[in-house]
């Protein structure tokens, strides 16, 4: 139990230090399960040969549990030799079939040594146990793989769940080193206190007149415990995909999901052994348990997204909610029913071997338990980076489905004769298949149809939907007087980008602000980190100083994206000067070796699984290397509710001590804002900003999104350095690689209201060159309207936002909340304002 919590506390640590080689994706996470499982396997059959005709002993288990503990602790040091290691070959390699296999090389170097080990240490405990009758010896090492399972899951949840999240990756691997250490404890003692045994059985090969000996059974087993195993690891990853559209994409969502898979294979695996051997005291038929368990796996595995899309589970109204009223721990209920089954059937499998010798017994589980793993390496390989794209969730799960069906009814059938046996067979699989090809509806055409039930307005059409290998993408369009007339894009679930007028004016800024204001009027290399709907990085191209852009995203599927939002990125992706790269923000950084004069993070939110690698102090030092001189950075960030704690003072204390000449600027009413980096303390002459503004291409439409002229665009600055500095207040804690704080609860806890952002508000006049007197003015009845719609956008206060309507109700930002509050219907102005007025 002990080493298999701390084996699973490992490889989950180890997954969080390596991806920043291998990049944060679930095509990288299946990548490096693909080398993990393959070591397990290869590991557990060398030993069960290794191992058949030593002395019965647990020193072996021993050593191997001292050598993987000691391998953990030493693991930051080696990761890191390897890391400099790729980071200096990958700058040498200029094509992406290159640094994948460097990739793989990598992860190998890493991770394979270890998890032979760990592989070996099945068969070593079963071979150092005492030998008994075959049935005993089989139980044995059924309800041994139980109990390691059970640990793993506890293992998981608690590496995801507590010790990542609250100490970092270093306690968290003494956490492991510390418990490899009792298991080896516990085994010396285990072997010391025992009594000494003999070889009582002599390892004889089977009886193979017995029926429970046939060959064919044999290699019927074989063969369906590879299939089971390829079965259990691409619904793995399914389960991932599925569960992150369920619940967001939250970092507690994985181990939350590795947990419960692994809680469901560890009861079952007890179960199954149990049941089998009743069943086989019992009755004659008990070898049947084992197809028709897999028959019932066939089934809820493909039913269960069927369950999970129904309003049983959860209704229109919270479909989209990533906290609160939605229950995750019913979503994984459901998910762990399929699991429990496939769980049982290893167990199932290495108690039909019946093997008559000690060194037989361990052989033979060593090998099923190799072909599982094996099968399992390449489900984990192939589901998600191939077949979801080729053919869909559903097609994969149809897949499935059929192998499970197709050991299930041979099986049942193993005792008739073959003609008859395989002839029924087929004829059974080929029905099922036809049955489930035609008749349930497409998956993705039912999430789609729940994202539009769940906005609950009064007219939605979806206009795209896609499985791809990094996230499923759908696009739609709503119109509703309350809620807005907008096109919504999103990704696995989570709304990434829209048309909505804050959107929209934060994406153009974002892109277009940091050009303007760079030093230099000459050619501009940019890097732009994130596509999105590719309105950042379309605004990057509407000045003609960029001479070239590149952008990174994890999602390959883009150019689809691309077309249905032309009428604000500009139709980007097909410009020449545009050069797309599907690779990790993060890893695409330490793996080229090209400077920009800009670098524009547009990435998602830094509490997903896939971004919070990309607000951490390593990552702003890449940046920092890979800026030429007189480079600025800028960055997204969200103000929404989760980030009005502790985190937004941590954040800035991390960006700041990277970028010590920031500036923040706020989109006010929205939760949308970006950090600045500039080299020097940020400045800018107005009329040379304006000259720039003014040659804006048409298309851009910067008078409608109020980046037109100077005074608008101070209306958004918000924090300096001084102000900065007063309001991450003494904080010292920054989130690094090895620490962050944005699943902390108590670092997202709300701050009273006079320590959020709206009381922090800089003015921007200090870091104008030389500004005119009406410009002075202008500026500063803009970051009036801003300080009043500030605080409605934080507090809901409606007086702020009528007393802004009253004293500029020709700004944009104004007159998009207030349609909201009146339903597109405006109030007579002159009416409503001498109201207003009187009210004060």
């Amino acid at each position: 139990f002990v080493s298999g919590a701390s084996c699973l506390i490992a490889e989950v640590t180890w997954n969080r230090m390596l991806i920043v080689v291998v990049g944060n994706s679930l095509s990288a996470a299946a990548m490096i399960i693909a080398v993990f499982m393959g070591g397990l396997g290869l590991g557990s059959y060398a030993a069960g040969r290794i191992l058949v005709k030593r002395r019965i002993s647990l020193l072996p288990y021993v050593l191997l549990e001292i050598a993987i503990g000691t391998y953990v602790i030493l693991s930051p040091t080696l990761f890191d030799l390897l890391a400099s290691i790729f980071m200096s070959l990958a700058e040498r390699v200029d094509n992406r079939a290159g640094l994948t296999l460097l990739r793989v090389l990598v992860s190998m170097g890493a991770l394979f040594l270890p998890a032979f080990l760990m592989g070996a240490t099945f068969p070593t405990i079963i071979e150092g146990a005492s030998p008994d009758l075959p049935s005993k010896r089989t139980a044995r090492t059924g309800y041994l793989y139980s109990i390691n399972t059970l640990g793993a899951a506890v293992g998981a949840f608690t590496a995801g769940w507590i010790l990542l999240l609250e100490f970092g990756v270093q306690t968290t691997l003494n956490w492991a080193f510390g418990l490899y250490m009792l298991a080896a404890l516990c085994a010396f003692l285990a072997n010391k206190v025992a009594k000494p045994k003999t070889r009582e059985l002599p390892i004889t090969q089977p009886d193979m007149s017995s029926p429970t000996a046939d060959i064919r059974l044999r290699r019927f087993l074989k063969i369906a415990t590879f299939g089971i195993g390829f079965v259990s690891l691409a619904y793995e990853v399914l389960l991932t995909r599925m569960i992150i559209l369920f619940l967001g994409n939250q970092i507690r969502v994985f181990p939350l999901v590795l947990s419960a898979f692994l809680l469901g294979i560890g009861i079952s695996a007890v179960a199954g052994t149990w049941l089998y051997g009743v069943l086989r005291r019992n009755t004659g038929r008990a070898d049947n348990l084992f197809g028709i368990t897999a028959l019932a796996t066939g089934l809820f595995v493909f039913i269960t997204p069927y369950i999970l899309l129904s309003d049983l589970v959860i209704g229109p109204e919270n479909f989209l909610s990533t906290v609160g009223p939605v229950n995750p721990f019913l979503v994984l209920l459901i998910i762990t029913v399929p699991t429990v089954l496939i769980g049982s059937l290893l167990p199932i499998a290495i108690r039909m071997f019946h093997p008559e010798g000690r060194g037989e017994a361990t052989k033979e589980a060593a090998t099923l338990y190799a072909l599982n793993t094996a099968g399992g390496l390449l489900g984990a390989g192939l589901a998600n980076h191939y077949l979801v794209p080729l053919i869909g969730t559903q097609g994969v799960l149809l897949i499935l489905t059929t192998i499970c069906a197709a050991v299930g009814v041979f099986n049942l059938l193993f005792r008739r004769g073959i003609v008859l046996r395989r002839t029924v067979a087929a004829l059974c699989i080929v029905l099922l298949v036809v049955v489930l090809a035609a008749a349930p509806p497409r998956l993705i055409e039912l999430y789609a149809g729940k994202i539009a039930e769940s906005k609950r307005t009064s007219s939605v059409e979806v206009l795209y939907a896609h499985e791809g290998r990094a996230a499923t993408v759908s696009v739609i369009d709503q119109k509703d007087p309350k809620r807005g007339t907008f096109r919504d894009m999103l990704l696995n679930g989570v709304e990434e980008a829209s048309t909505r007028f804050w959107h929209t004016q934060l994406f153009k800024l974002l892109g277009i602000f940091p050009v303007l204001t760079h030093e230099s009027d000459g050619p501009k290399d940019v890097l732009v980190i994130a596509f999105g709907a590719g309105i950042t990085a379309g605004s990057v191209l509407a000045s003609d100083e960029v001479s070239s852009l590149d952008v990174v995203d994890l999602n390959p599927d883009v150019e689809g994206i691309n077309d249905l939002f032309t009428d604000v990125n500009g139709d980007v992706f097909h410009k020449a000067r545009f050069h797309f790269h599907n690779d990790d923000g993060r890893n695409y950084l330490v793996t080229s070796s090209k400077n920009y004069d800009l670098i524009i993070s547009d990435s998602t939110h830094p509490r997903s699984y896939d971004s919070w690698i990309l607000y951490t102090e390593e990552f702003y030092r890449d940046v920092r290397k890979h800026l030429r001189p007189g480079g600025i950075f800028a960055q997204w960030f969200p103000v929404s509710r989760d980030l009005r704690g502790e985190l937004f003072r941590i954040h800035l204390k991390t960006f700041s001590s990277v970028f010590p000449n920031s500036t923040f600027w706020y989109i006010y009413g929205s939760d949308q804002a970006f950090l600045l980096a500039t080299p020097e303390t940020f400045s800018f002459d107005p009329e040379k900003l304006q000259r720039k503004l003014d040659d804006l291409p048409e298309w851009f439409r910067a008078d409608e999104y109020q980046i037109d002229t100077v005074a608008r665009i101070s209306g958004f600055f918000w924090l300096d350095g001084p102000s900065m500095t007063r309001m991450i207040d003494g904080e010292t804690r920054k989130n690094t690689d090895d620490m962050h704080y944005f699943e902390k609860k108590s670092a997202i806890f709300p701050l009273p209201k006079v320590m959020q952002l709206p009381s922090y508000q800089a003015s921007i006049l200090p870091y104008i060159k030389h500004p005119a007197t009406d410009l002075i003015a202008d500026i500063q009845r803009e970051q009036l309207i801003a300080r009043l719609m500030a605080r409605f956008g934080f507090f809901n206060t409606k007086p702020d936002l009528f007393n802004a309507y009253c004293g500029m109700p020709n700004n944009g930002d104004v007159l998009y909340y207030m349609s909201r509050v009146f339903s597109d219907k405006l109030p007579d102005f002159n009416t409503f304002c001498r109201i207003t007025n009187s009210s004060r």
